[in-house]
Parts: C-alpha cells; sequence; structure tokens
C-alpha cells in the first residue's frame, strides 16, 4: 500500500492548491512549511492476515447471518459513514415481534436492533474499544436522523452491542464495569446502563438447548461438545439442517490453513 507524505510538520496539505492546509492559517497562502514535501510516497508495510482468526470469524458471521436472516435485516460488515472508515462484522434489525423460542439465548440478545461483533481469540480491551466507537457511532447516526425527522427517539430503541468471546479475564471485566447479567444465563456480563453493551463469554454457557446456537461459536471442547449436541438434535429440526451445512463447509477452508493444531484436525475429523 502506498501512502504520500505531505507536510512534515503538520502531514496534510490541500489537493486543491498544493499547500500545506494547516499552516496558512499561521504563515498565509502565501507560504507553505518549509518541510513540506509534495507528492512523495512512501511504502506502508500491510500488518499480516492471521488466516485462523480470519477463517474462525468468517464462518462466526455466516453462521449469524443465516440464523438471524429470516427475522430482519441483516448485514455483514456494515460500513459506517464517519472517517476513519469502520465496519460492523453484523448489524440486525428485527423485523418480528417475537424472534423465534428455538434460537434460544440469541434470540433474547437480538430481540432489538442489534451489533455483532464475533472473535474467535479472547478479546482484548483495545478491541472492545474499538467495538465500542461502532456502537457510539452507530447511536450518533440514529440520532442525527431523528433530529433531522423532528422524532423523538425512544431509549428502548437504541441500538444493543454484543461482543462475542470464548473466555475474557476479571481485569478486562473489572476494566470496563462489566458485571453478570441477573437476567441471563451464566457468562453473560452487561457493562452500565447507559452503554447498551454486553458480553457472552462462550466457554461459561451452561450446556442447554438455550445456548446450544451460541456455544457452537466456542473453541475446543466447548464447539466439539455443541456439535455432538447439534448432531443428536432431531432431523426435522429448523435450525438443525443450516447450521450443519455451514459447519460441514469448515473443513474445506481449515483445510487451507498453513498450519494447523490439534483443534483444526480435531474438527475436520469430527465434521468429516
Amino acid at each position: 500500500m502506498k501512502k504520500t507524505k505531505s507536510c512534515c510538520i503538520c502531514c496534510y496539505y490541500e489537493l486543491d492548491e498544493n499547500f500545506c492546509a494547516v499552516a496558512p492559517s499561521y504563515i498565509g497562502k502565501a507560504h507553505i512549511c518549509a518541510d513540506f514535501e509534495l507528492g512523495i510516497e512512501l511504502d506502508e508495510e500491510e500488518e499480516p492476515i492471521d488466516l485462523k482468526k480470519f477463517t474462525y470469524e468468517q464462518f462466526s458471521k455466516d453462521y449469524l447471518e443465516k440464523l438471524l436472516s429470516p427475522y430482519g435485516k441483516i448485514e455483514a460488515e456494515r460500513t459506517l459513514t464517519t472517517s476513519p472508515v469502520r465496519d460492523i462484522d453484523l448489524w440486525f434489525a428485527p423485523s418480528v415481534s417475537e424472534l423465534p423460542k428455538e434460537l434460544g439465548l440469541l434470540a433474547r440478545l437480538t430481540k432489538t436492533r442489534t451489533l455483532l461483533e464475533p472473535y474467535h481469540y479472547p478479546v482484548t480491551p483495545d478491541e472492545i474499544r474499538a467495538s465500542l466507537i461502532k456502537l457510539l457511532e452507530v447511536q450518533g447516526e440514529f440520532s442525527r436522523a431523528a433530529e433531522r425527522e423532528k422524532v423523538q427517539r425512544a431509549e428502548s430503541d437504541s441500538p444493543w452491542l454484543w461482543i462475542l468471546t470464548p473466555t475474557i479475564s476479571e481485569e478486562t471485566l473489572m476494566g470496563f464495569g462489566a458485571k453478570e447479567s441477573i437476567d441471563e444465563e451464566t457468562g453473560i456480563y452487561v457493562m452500565p446502563p447507559a452503554l447498551l453493551t454486553g458480553l457472552v463469554v462462550i466457554d461459561e454457557l451452561p450446556l442447554s438447548n438455550q445456548t446450544l446456537w451460541l456455544r457452537l461459536l466456542g473453541r475446543g471442547r466447548v464447539r466439539h461438545q455443541a456439535i455432538l449436541e447439534l448432531v443428536a438434535l432431531p432431523a426435522h429440526h429448523s435450525l438443525r439442517s443450516a447450521s450443519l451445512e455451514l459447519l460441514y463447509n469448515l473443513p474445506s477452508h481449515l483445510e487451507a490453513l498453513p498450519e494447523k493444531d490439534d483443534e483444526e484436525h480435531l474438527l475436520m475429523e469430527l465434521l468429516s
């Protein structure tokens, strides 16, 4: 990737007029910064893609999209109209008053407009902050739309953010003021009410049909157990075939990974 070097002091220049965009407010348009160099292109190294992380998180997004799409509008990689550009992993707006009970915990978490951010590795504080920024930007979009349309927006209509992570440290939970939900299953944590944000710690979810659809996004023994429960469901179960279809496609993607650990080998064997 290339980036253009502009002013060494302020890093900006006016594309149309070829002068420093910041310095003129101090020294006038007749001059430019002494260190200004226009049009020098520098190589910018791109961060290497973690293929394993990408493969699993793409599966999570495809899987959630498959489960939720019959019940509302769902967008993967929804781009926000902000600078810098950010993408929401999954945006869901339900079109039904109540999602099917078969979806269990997932139905309860997505009963209102929702941002879903699934992580394959334990979520970090920086990743949580990045997700919170996306939520605040979405809420800002809704507030501006309400002002333009001169309508009063109820707080209950505000979107929620749910971060899905296999595990999380106590230190991270405490740092964001997240506490175990008194209304939901073990493994559900919520931040202070004004933030409209919760975390699903998949490894802590109890074994039940209510949590099955989220435990399939776990890792290791948690996902292994969930797959066995999924296969054991009656053949006519409304969500069984759609979930298995995506799971059976996963080994072909895992096969392409340059390095595979015991988890990949076990998963490929289980789904073959």
